[in-house]
């Protein structure tokens, strides 16, 4: 049963990031998935999965912080890049090393 329930999670993810990245003709599929969730991501976070974000600007960041406030308990984002006023993009210091 066990091994059943894996493997139903591994394809739903699978699928579930599949959609995402097919449907952005940008190829940004961590937005969409954050913006235009799948019926299919939304299950697996009210079962608790929490889904990394890795490398969206501050401003991205900020933006799902106020749109999709009622999922962040299922969001987790590393390697933010902020824009300097220079107009350079650095990576925050998330203590990850």
């Amino acid at each position: 049963m066990k091994t059943r329930n894996t493997i139903i999670a591994i394809s739903v993810i699978c699928q579930m990031w599949a959609t995402a990245a097919l449907s952005d003709p940008d190829g940004d599929w961590q937005l969409t998935m954050i913006h235009h969730p799948s019926t299919a991501q939304l299950k697996v976070e009210e079962r608790g999965r929490v889904y990394i974000y890795d490398g969206l600007y501050d401003s991205d960041v900020k933006l799902a912080m106020e749109t999709q406030f009622d999922r962040v308990d299922n969001m987790m984002f590393v390697r933010t890049k902020v824009e300097t006023p220079q107009g350079e993009t650095e990576t925050e210091d998330d203590g990850c090393d």
